[in-house]
């Protein structure tokens, strides 16, 4: 690898991290704690018309659904709604639902017969239209995963979808969760990489259909390889049946936006790259680019003033880049196939989606002067055809000097006759290099076609030969062999034309010929020559090749930069661009992404390999597995208990009191954290991975400190830290959930409210309990059992209408909460207490029960 193009690549990865540091995820589910989700029915809220749960739309797992085939009915009006009770969210925002369609393609039918409204406190705000709601398709293991979302102009905090028509649309339809997200937050990905794949774990493919596509036999295959970050495998569209309307395969990316002025399209081929695309099959094929499900920019490849005309390209066994200039940012591109009715359109590979600058070229021409490679004109008759005779309509060639010369925009033109007159000749020009060009060079020429648009079988009359001094070395002609390296992606339709050497060389020519089939006289513009080595051979030259002896078609993450040439190219469900701690590692790559001292890993809690679904602040009891709506991995106090992680880690307060110099539960960034993103500190040696300080778990039971709300087994953290008023379950938990920079720490002792962390937070009350334990800790721990044990709620379950009684030794206070966490009744009891549940739904409720020596909390089902 050459120094200017280390020191490029390293500018681009640190450009990567730096600049997404602050920033946020798009698509963020609304979940946790303080929601509720709930059945509607003719788009009022129901009870009892939807048979299950509809937890999973707010748990943490994003893969958990539910199934809406499950309504007794299926009339319109039928839906769910998700409410954040703790949360309400500014105008701007863009909400909606991620749902699948089982193994069918998303149609406009489909998206006509849906409604998302949002409310803010039972009030309705605003309903989507048919022009207002719009889909991002994304696909899923075998299921269609979809997002369906508009843009917000009221605040809300409370989302609905429902269907309009009286069909079973939702009997097909699973929903996974409600999400909500500030458009203008999403980072936005400018790296200047060329042929930059969208790819990697914050991407999703997609496919979609036009409403009157009803070719039963039409569909996708290996739709998952369009987006698995390796450029030489591919998916493809298969239409073996003509029917009027359209099929479409994309992707789309979560974690950022991608600028306007861009390059965007894909790399395809034929299903046999040995045969040309049929003229049909080209006249159908689009561009398109969306931002959240917003149509963008749309170019067809007949399009003489957007992409290039490639019916005139022969593919021979190469992969052809086709894309558009974009005029707006986007999140998603899509190819779309339409067909034309009775036409078979048979089926396309396709291999990619990119974006790159437009500036995107190897300085691989060869020009007199101001170029990587010298050379000139090669002069003579058998070299150069000359401008003709007599200005007689003979081939001839004009101006070929502009070939080579400084200026790019020059060109010299080539004319030939029609076939009907003297035929027997053709217009050809040579340029030689100033030193030999060795063998696996793509060498060739620019080309334009001027005036009329011919069709496939024009570049069977060119032909291109490269030579060794006077030497014929090889030839490329026709469509077994001559082939077209790159499309340029300009207003007008360029296109390169040549081959790949197998020899070395230091003369090419290109020669063109009327052919039979010419009845008119044609012009070609030839603007410049090409030589771009490939030393080692893996079909990307030199000058855009990061891996000199590897392979730079894989880049698994999709950050551009080939995994062989970089030191992490991990793929799993966190970020690869966003840097939640600052440290200089992406989430995907950092082992510490919080940098809260505990590891990941050990923070996925369930041990699946995926980070975003271990949120379970709180207890399993009142509020089953809900949490605060942040995976534990960027959570600084994954329990809710008030005592952030750093600090019940097992790190000795010594240590702590080194890398967190300001006890706001995130180790300082000037603490090197080498390249796994642990404090080098806390390792047994720089990038072990092996922390020196086993994780602290103070009562020795099944959780550690960090997620254990008792840590003593005795009292509750909370309390310990003298926070016991924020506990208004009892459970030992804030379940005030109020967090708007999304650490993790909630606003009652979250004590910035802007950047992550909490300066001067309270260390662990147990960081030296083992050694200091006395008589009296023992002593009233006892009695805090004692006095819990004096405390009985009964009966359980009570009927409606009964009264639930309470006894207890002590007086005190009681308070009734749904299982929502929604105050629903409170008040003063004695030794013996009746409380009537006559005003009480039937569900699960939790009640709180408080005295001078101790909080308890009791499920209780009233039914």
């Amino acid at each position: 690898m050459t120094r200017k193009l280390f020191e490029r690549l390293a500018l681009v990865f640190m450009t990567l991290v730096m600049s997404v540091s602050a920033l946020a995820q798009g698509y963020v589910p609304i979940r946790g704690i303080g929601t509720e989700a709930k059945a509607l029915k003719g788009g009022l809220i129901c009870v009892g018309c939807y048979s299950g749960s509809l937890t999973p739309l707010i748990d943490s797992n994003l893969d958990n659904k539910v199934s809406m085939g499950n309504f007794f009915t299926f009339v319109s009006g039928n839906g769910v709604s998700v409410k954040n009770t703790n949360h309400t969210y500014p105008a701007g925002y863009i909400t909606g639902f991620n749902v699948d369609l089982g193994t069918s393609p998303l149609t406009t039918n489909f998206l006509s017969s849906l409604v998302i409204s949002t409310y803010k406190a039972g009030v309705l705000q605003e309903s989507s239209s048919s022009t207002s709601l719009l889909a991002a398709p994304a696909f899923g293991g075998t299921y269609n995963r979809i997002f369906f979302h508009f843009k917000t102009s009221r605040e809300f905090d409370e989302v609905r979808m429902y269907q309009i028509s009286k069909t079973s649309l939702f009997g097909k339809m699973n929903i996974y969760y409600a999400f909500a997200f500030d458009p203008n937050k999403m980072p936005s990905e400018n790296n200047g990489i060329c042929d930059d794949i969208i790819a990697g774990s914050g991407v999703d493919g997609n496919i979609s259909a036009s409403s009157n596509f009803i070719s039963p036999l039409s569909y996708v295959v290996n739709k998952d390889k369009i987006g698995d970050g390796n450029k030489n495998s591919y998916g493809s569209i298969v239409l073996p049946v003509g029917v009027l309307g359209s099929y479409s395969v994309g992707v789309m990316d979560k974690s950022q936006v991608y600028p306007a002025g861009n390059r965007a399209g894909f790399v395809i081929s034929p299903d046999d790259e040995g045969k040309w695309l049929s003229s049909e099959f080209l006249k159908n094929i689009s561009i398109e680019t969306y931002l959240y499900g917003k149509l963008q920019d749309s170019k067809t490849l007949s399009d003489v003033g957007g992409l290039i005309n490639v019916k005139i390209l022969s593919f021979g066994s190469a992969k052809q880049k086709l894309s558009l200039k974009t005029t707006k940012p986007f999140n998603e591109v899509r190819l779309r196939v339409s067909q034309t009715l009775g036409v078979n359109l048979g089926s396309l590979k396709v291999y990619y989606a990119f974006e790159e600058p437009v500036t995107c070229e190897c300085d691989d021409k060869i020009q007199t002067s101001g170029s990587a490679i010298s050379g000139g004109l090669v002069n003579g008759s058998s070299w150069n055809s000359g401008p003709g005779i007599f200005g007689l309509i003979l081939s001839k060639m004009i101006n070929p000097e502009a070939i080579v010369d400084a200026n790019t925009s020059n060109y010299a033109t080539a004319t030939i006759p029609a076939a009907s007159l003297l035929s027997i000749y053709s217009a050809y020009v040579t340029v030689g290099t100033n030193g030999l060009l060795p063998k696996n060079t793509f060498a060739g020429f620019t080309l334009e076609k001027a005036a009329n648009l011919a069709g496939v079988g024009i570049l069977e009359n060119i032909t291109v030969s490269l030579y060794n001094g006077n030497i014929l070395t090889e030839t490329f002609k026709g469509s077994g062999s001559l082939f077209s390296k790159n499309l340029l992606t300009t207003n007008s339709n360029k296109f390169y034309v040549g081959g790949k050497a197998t020899k070395p060389f230091n003369r090419m020519k290109i020669t063109f010929y009327s052919g039979t089939g010419i009845r008119f006289p044609q012009n070609y513009y030839i603007y410049n020559a090409f030589a771009s080595k490939d030393d080692d051979n893996d079909g990307v030259p030199n000058c855009f090749d990061l891996c000199p002896n590897g392979d730079d078609s894989i880049d698994e993450n999709g950050n551009g930069i080939p995994d062989c040439a970089e030191g992490c190219s991990a793929v799993n469900d966190k970020s690869p661009i966003i840097d939640s701690d600052g440290d200089g590692i992406v989430d995907a790559c950092d082992l510490d992404s919080d940098n809260d001292g505990i590891p990941d890993s050990i923070e996925d809690l369930n041990g699946n390999g995926k980070f975003e679904d271990d949120d379970i602040d709180g207890v399993y009891g009142p509020v089953e597995v809900l949490g605060d709506g942040i995976s534990s991995y960027l959570d600084l106090d994954s329990d809710n208990d008030g005592v952030l992680d750093l600090f019940e880690s097992g790190i000795p307060v010594s240590i702590i009191n080194q890398i967190d110099k300001d006890k706001n539960g995130v180790i300082d960034s000037n603490v090197p954290v080498g390249k796994n993103g642990i404090a080098d500190i806390l390792e047994t040696y720089p990038d072990s991975g092996v922390l020196k300080y086993p994780l602290k778990n103070t009562d020795g039971d099944d959780k550690p400190d960090f997620i254990d709300l008792d840590s003593n087994g005795v009292e509750f953290d909370l309390y310990a830290i003298g926070k016991s008023d924020l506990d208004d379950l009892g459970a030992g938990f804030i379940s005030r959930i109020n967090d708007l920079d999304r650490d993790g720490i909630q606003a009652v002792v979250d004590t910035d409210l802007v950047r992550r962390g909490a300066p001067n937070s309270p260390l662990s009350p147990y960081a030296s309990y083992s050694k200091t334990s006395t008589k009296v800790d023992t002593d009233r721990a006892s009695g805090v059992v004692e006095a819990a044990n004096d405390i009985k709620v009964y009966p359980n379950p009570v009927k409606a209408g009964e009264n639930l009684n309470i006894k207890s030794a002590e007086e005190g206070t009681y308070t009734v909460f749904s299982a929502q966490g929604q105050l629903v009744k409170t008040g003063k009891f004695t030794s013996n207490t009746e409380v009537n549940t006559s005003s009480l739904p039937t569900g699960l409720y939790i009640i709180k029960i408080e005295t001078k020596s101790t909080v308890k909390s009791y499920k209780v089902l009233v039914k």
